[in-house]
């Protein structure tokens, strides 16, 4: 026998020390609570809790999901956990296995516990990445380390998007009858411009453009700038269509142009009436006319002029011709990527359509009467040059076309749709912050960019792979979410206050990427940059956000700097056990545990006498071991109180304290009213329906439930030498003075 008794009687302690899973042999915990593991095999769940092993205790299924600590970020869940191989079912490569060929990189597994009404909850959902196998020295006891992760894991490994959000937009899928396209976002060196269709020809170049120097479109990579030069892009032979659309971005110096300089022009098979289009600028109405010429150049008809002032906007223009009978509908469509609103003229013209063959941009003129101009447009930046043969909607390519503006919120669901990745969500996606351009990131850097400038919480879905996002504003005002009894012993360790300067941040510095910058600092007060002891100097934070524009910088480090200033002790962590009798017998408080979220609010209450008042959390994430003895649960805490915020004219939220206040006499500790006066800012309210509310009062948090004036006085008498008796009858003193400096004169 191999590995002599020694280890023998070794791997016997092993495999005996405990029942082959976390739930004994018929899945049953010391609670009574059942626990599931399940793997996808062969395209089922396969529930495997029975191979799951928790030893003598010394080894426990171990669950992570959400923050660390209060100053990161939502990190991938992770499980932990030992599988009983002895019947080898569980190496990858063993051919007599039950699942060979079944199990490999990213297999799903998902743990579960029983809800409310029996129903499955799950406490994880991901995937395992590896399975790294072991045994003793006997060989009689095999076992699999297994550690799975959530969806984050795989999503961080992802590569960065070869092309830019427009340039999928327009190819993956091709838009509807493509025929050409020229992104344009060609290196610097380039010779031509590539062609983004496999049976597309490149774009040739006449003279010097500056490739790759222009970054004003948000959607997409440098574009060149063709002062100097101008592109010509022949096009494959395809049918003869009814319909003609061709699109491109451009964007036009605030100086606008020369009169006749040609943006655009389309050359089509010889078809009687028209055999070319030329886009021409006005100088007279600094917008563009669409002009219609013969093969020699000969003009046919008038010109479709447009109306819109084209300089200095970033601008995607859209040529439309369709054929009806003799005649062709033309339409010059300006869609201003700023404002996404879209200007459109249109008319008919006798002629018909045949195939384009060649498009230019910035070509010289070649109609016989009129200005010709020059090759080039000064200044002047194009791309995503698009040939089609219908005709489509001038939305076609919705937020990608200029994703400048689109909320974080939906974004993230924009791209998790992209990325065919189950999202979720909690609050209102419209309701965050707006973001800049979009850069060829990750998809999972890209969610995590808006994440960041809208503060809200990313979190793993648990309802299936997947993520979801909870909005900044979501967290406000919440009631709480679970309350836990310190005095009733619902927590399984107690929990710890901590008073330190770890995520204390008084100057806070926002920027946002080739924008401006906004400085927010606390200059007074305890938590101020002052040198202690009037403050605690000055502790920094730097932040880069991508944000539309610069008018919400001020905002985005204000924020910061109420997060980083809250004057008041952190609990890290909050402990429970529910293998604890306390939740055994109390169905619901186990539920509540058990549905508790990331960002839900958590409050302690019935703390020591040495706790003011209750303690209230705002749950980041957890950390959760299940074994046969407990089902022990930690959760990662942060204050709750910087997300109370107040609402303009809000009948509960739209109430401001009144500074100035001080107690008029001491108060003691059985007392149950107090005399206040108010020696600045405006009296307190009498009316009750504005009862009750909460004030803290040296540190003691005390609940109003009626206000009624002690003192109340019209000066409607008149009186020399003194201010006379008040209307409550108290007598007024004063103090300084000759008697002759005080009068009172009713009126």
């Amino acid at each position: 026998m191999p590995g002599g008794l020694a280890a023998q009687v070794m791997a016997w302690q092993r495999r005996m020390g405990a029942p082959a899973g976390p739930l004994g042999a018929s899945g049953e915990a010391s609670t009574g609570q059942p626990l599931q593991v399940e793997l996808w095999v062969g395209g089922s769940w396969v529930d495997i809790t029975s191979y799951v092993l928790t030893r003598d205790g010394s080894e426990k299924i171990a669950i992570t999901r959400g923050q660390r600590d209060e100053g990161s970020e939502t990190e991938q869940s992770t499980c932990r956990l030992q599988l009983n191989n002895r019947d080898g079912r569980f190496s990858p490569r063993n051919p007599n296995s039950p699942y060979y060929g079944l199990l490999g990189r990213n297999q799903p597994l998902r743990v579960s516990v029983p809800g409310p009404t029996g129903e499955k909850c799950y406490r994880f959902w991901g995937e395992v990445s590896s399975w790294p196998q072991r045994w003793d020295l006997s060989g009689t006891d095999v076992w699999v380390e297994l550690e799975a992760a959530g969806i984050m894991r795989r999503l961080a490994q992802g590569a960065a998007p070869a092309h830019s959000v427009i340039y999928n937009a327009i190819s993956a899928p091709q838009l509807t009858g493509l025929q050409a396209y020229w992104p344009c976002e060609d290196a610097v060196g380039s010779l031509r411009l590539a062609s983004a269709l496999t049976s597309g020809s490149a774009m040739t170049i006449s003279g010097t453009p500056t490739l790759a120097s222009y970054d004003g479109f948000a959607a997409s990579d440098p574009l060149p700038d063709i002062s100097s030069a101008a592109l010509s892009g022949g096009v494959a032979k395809y049918p003869d269509p009814t319909a003609t659309q061709v699109r491109f971005l451009i964007h036009v110096p605030v100086d606008g142009l020369a009169d006749g300089q040609v943006l655009c022009a389309i050359d089509q098979i010889d078809a009687g009436p028209a055999t070319f289009w030329e886009l021409r600028y006005s100088a007279t109405s600094n917008s563009v006319g669409l002009w219609s010429f013969a093969a020699d150049g000969t003009m046919l008809g008038i010109d479709l002029e447009h109306t819109l002032d084209i300089r200095g906007r970033h601008m995607r223009i859209s040529i439309e011709l369709q054929e009806t009978g003799s005649t062709v509908a033309r339409a010059v469509r300006i869609t201003d990527l700023a404002t996404m609103a879209t200007y459109s003229v249109t008319d008919t013209q006798a002629a018909s359509l045949t195939r384009v063959t060649r498009v230019q941009l910035g070509p010289s003129s070649r109609g016989a009467v009129g200005p010709f101009g020059t090759r080039g447009l000064p200044n002047t930046a194009v791309g995503h040059v698009t040939v089609q043969d219908v005709i489509t909607p001038v939305d076609d390519l919705g937020v990608r076309l200029s994703p400048a503006g689109e909320t974080a919120g939906r974004r993230i669901q924009r791209i998790c749709t992209e990325q065919g990745i189950a999202f979720d969500w909690i609050g209102d996606l419209d309701d965050t912050m707006t973001m800049g351009g979009q850069s060829r990131l990750r998809p999972l850097e890209l969610i995590q960019e808006c994440s960041a400038a809208d503060d809200g919480v990313l979190y793993e879905s648990l309802a299936v792979s997947g993520l979801g996002y909870r909005t900044r504003t979501s967290l406000y005002n919440q009631g709480p979410a679970l309350t836990l009894s310190y005095a009733g012993h619902q927590l399984s360790d107690v929990p710890t206050p901590v008073d330190d300067d770890q995520l204390t941040r008084n100057r806070v510095t926002v920027t946002r990427p080739n924008g401006g910058t906004a400085v927010q600092m606390l200059d007074t007060g305890p938590m101020s940059t002052q040198d202690p002891p009037a403050g605690i100097g000055v502790y920094g934070l730097d932040a880069t956000l991508n944000l539309k524009d610069d008018n919400t910088l001020p905002d985005q480090a204000a924020w910061r700097l109420h997060l980083g200033t809250v004057d008041e002790a952190r609990y890290p962590q909050i402990s429970v056990n529910l293998a604890h009798p306390t939740f055994v017998t109390d169905p619901a408080l186990r539920a509540a545990v058990l549905a508790l979220r990331q960002g839900d609010r958590l409050v302690i209450s019935d703390p020591p006498p040495w706790i003011p008042d209750s303690i209230s959390q705002l749950v980041l994430g957890l950390s959760e071991t299940i074994d046969h003895f407990e089902h022990r649960i930690t959760f990662t805490c942060a204050p709750e109180s910087p997300y109370r915020v107040g609402y303009l004219d809000d009948a509960v939220y739209g109430r401001l304290d009144t500074e100035g206040s001080e107690l008029y006499a001491s108060a003691g500790p059985t007392d149950t009213s107090i005399v206040v006066t108010t020696r600045s800012g405006p009296l307190w309210t009498t009316n009750p329906a504005d009862m009750p509310f909460d004030v803290r009062v040296g540190g003691e948090v005390m609940t109003v439930t009626a206000i009624t004036g002690v003192i109340t006085d019209r000066f409607d008498r008149t009186v020399t030498s003194g201010w006379g008796t008040a209307d409550t009858g108290d007598t007024w003193a004063t103090t300084g003075g000759s008697a002759s400096d005080y009068s009172v004169v009713g009126v």
